[in-house]
């Protein structure tokens, strides 16, 4: 599914990570650990194609992301799901709007969208502000929000960046939630965080990054 052999990527005289080697199989649940600087975020831009490794190969879905063609990228990304610690909706454009945007620049027709956003926003507890615009939502409506949007596409890899950072405690258990329900419906999830609450609850394979090099990688909790 995900696959990594001696990955380095270097900003300016910073090393980013540093000859990182791992594979994540498919319906896997990863936790990505370590403190702010570790290279948690980096891994996520480079599996996601954001990012192009300076040294080591990846691949995803066994298609080597340092070789596709730029215009290839968006065709494996309509494959993933990214949800962000800073949401980036769009604030004046409602619930709906926000979530069927993947589905539009994708040229999906207008009824297969409305079914589909109906059922993600039904599923993420949304449905009854679909007509809401995002950018009075509270952080946990938003997140949800913003869950909805990666889901739509029904990925076979999710992708996570602190999804809870802006979150309480009990939001961040929603939220957790969220992300074990789509896991037990099979979809890769790999998720970055510094939160202990949500490496305990998610109860995954956790992997801990340090300063760019990966220093343990341990299954879940029995």
């Amino acid at each position: 599914m995900i696959q990594l052999f001696h990955v380095s990527k270097f900003f300016k005289r910073c090393t980013a990570l540093h000859n990182i080697t791992l594979q994540i199989d498919k319906g896997e649940c990863v936790l990505l650990t370590g403190p702010s600087g570790a290279g948690k975020s980096t891994l996520l831009k480079l599996i996601f194609g954001a990012e192009i490794p300076d040294e080591g190969q990846i691949l995803v879905q066994n298609r080597n992301i340092a070789r596709l063609r730029e215009a290839d990228i968006p065709y494996l990304r309509r494959t993933m799901g990214f949800v962000l610690q800073n949401f980036k909706l769009l604030p004046k454009k409602t619930v709906f709007e926000n979530v069927a945007l993947p589905l539009i620049i994708q040229g999906v027709s207008t009824t297969e969208s409305k079914k589909r956003v109906r059922e993600v926003l039904k599923a993420v507890g949304m449905a009854h502000k679909h007509t809401i615009q995002t950018g009075v939502l509270s952080a946990g409506e938003q997140q949800r929000v913003c869950i909805a949007r990666a889901i739509v596409n029904d990925p076979i890899i999710l992708l996570a960046d602190e999804p809870t950072g802006n979150l309480d405690k009990a939001l961040t258990s929603e939220i957790v939630e969220l992300f074990k329900t789509i896991n037990a419906r099979g979809t890769t999830v790999l998720l970055a965080t510094h939160n202990q609450t949500v490496v305990e609850e998610m109860n995954g394979r956790v992997i801990h990054l340090q300063a760019g090099r990966m220093v343990s990688d341990k299954g879940p909790m029995e």
